[in-house]
């Protein structure tokens, strides 16, 4: 059978025999919508919506949306919600970068698109910026219970109202990606971001626990919960709306309009219906975090292999489907993800457990599963001497890869996950 999974702007193909492939899993069942605007317009159109219309008449708004590097129709939703916000006296956008680069092709793309819609819209008062973690002005805010510094972009402290965009999918750490994510560490200063990001070595801080959990034996996830009270320290008495959307390769599957709180709960309950899987370990993977921008880097990728490490037993292989166009990452990973995991695999883990610095996680995550597994292939743009240095196997041709596994045992199951930066897999199946 053949087998199309995706790879930067387009795809890479796999015959594999019917009898080896185990399973092929997708998000939301590779369920496609055909008109983003159908949807997002019924969700603009809800009560909620209403009562947001009148709650920011004369106020000042801050609109808080993904950067570049998730993966949104940013078209369409703009065209929906804008109209929504001419009420307001003042609508400020920021691109949540959190620590990613502000400064990208991609990311102006999005800010000249945020204008032109905007001035569509008839909105008259309005500003956009991109966060830079770096060299923005900042306010204290406080600290958490576990000792976060918290402190945040001055540029939205004079909003009386904020509405958030957010596209919610799974998290390897945060639980969900989420609207709490725009705040924190979406337009946070970086020791801010590293203070809460060190949490992420705790194995409590993983997929599907989030303290907004409608389930309360899934709320235990220390990072997410510094998260959230750093956001409740910024946010002070101010209301919070969203706009959550769960999409799968640019089709808007579901959306709603709401209190921040009561529409994640939501988006959690549904991410957890479609995108999630209790699955039975294999000895062979293959992975694909679903094209561009989901494996623009290695450094983004990487969600993917830790969102589906349970479908791999201990002892077993992945052939992992990145293109990484733009390498490793953006240059401030490269020290504490990169270097770092390009020392013998034993001392990356206990380098990182004495000492975190920022981007680290990823280093400790990714040599936690090269320690346990006997080879991950990479396929993808980046150099062969940089993936051998980091532990990894270069695949050259993927579909080699798939055979020298069959060869070696002709009653191997291979499991296929395309999409995987929007799936998380739970072992017991």
């Amino acid at each position: 059978m053949k087998a199309d999974l995706h790879y930067s702007d387009g795809y890479v193909s796999l015959e594999i025999p019917e009898a080896n492939v185990e399973q092929i899993i997708r998000p939301w069942g590779d369920k496609r919508n055909s008109d983003n605007q159908a949807v997002l317009q019924q969700v603009a159109g809800d009560k909620e919506t209403a009562e947001f219309q009148d709650r920011i008449v004369g106020k000042d708004v801050c609109v808080l949306l993904d950067d570049s590097t998730r993966e949104q129709p940013f078209a369409d939703l703009f065209e929906s919600v804008f109209p929504v916000l001419r009420t307001g006296r003042r609508v400020q956008f920021v691109l949540c970068t959190g620590t990613h680069d502000a400064e990208t092709p991609e990311n102006r793309q999005i800010m000249l698109q945020l204008e032109k819609t905007a001035a569509e819209a008839g909105i008259t008062n309005f500003g956009i910026h991109a966060h830079d973690c770096q060299r923005d002005d900042f306010v204290t805010a406080g600290r958490t219970l576990r000792g976060t510094e918290v402190r945040y972009n001055a540029l939205i402290d004079s909003a009386e109202i904020f509405l958030v965009l957010s596209d919610v999918k799974v998290h390897y750490f945060a639980g969900y990606s989420n609207p709490i994510k725009n705040f924190v560490p979406g337009v946070c200063g970086f020791a801010t971001v590293e203070q809460n990001h060190s949490l992420a070595l705790d194995e409590r801080s993983t997929f599907g626990l989030h303290p907004w959990h409608i389930n309360k034996s899934r709320r235990d996830n220390p990072l997410a919960d510094d998260q959230l009270e750093a956001m409740r320290l910024v946010v002070r008495n101010r209301p919070v709306y969203a706009l959550v959307t769960v999409t799968t390769t640019g089709k808007v599957q579901w959306g709603r309009f709401g209190p921040v709180e009561q529409v994640s709960r939501e988006a959690f309950s549904t991410v957890d219906r479609t995108n999630t899987r209790a699955v039975k370990p294999v000895s062979r993977l293959v992975v694909s975090p679903g094209g561009l921008p989901n494996d623009v880097s290695l450094y983004i990728a990487q969600r993917a292999l830790e969102l589906t490490k349970n479908a791999v037993a201990d002892g077993g292989e992945i052939l992992f489907l990145a293109a990484c166009p733009k390498g490793i990452g953006e240059e401030q990973t490269i020290e504490n993800f990169y270097n770092r995991l390009t020392a013998p695999i034993d001392e990356v883990l206990k380098s990182i457990e004495s000492e975190y610095k920022l981007f680290s996680h990823k280093a400790y995550k990714f040599a936690s599963m090269i320690k346990r597994l006997r080879r991950i292939w990479l396929y993808s743009q980046i150099p062969d001497a940089l993936v051998e240095a980091a532990h990894l196997h270069t695949a050259h041709n993927p579909q080699a890869v798939v055979d020298g596994w069959i060869a070696e045992d002709s009653e191997t199951q291979i499991k296929l996950v395309d999409g995987a930066n929007k799936v998380a897999l739970y072992a017991g199946a």
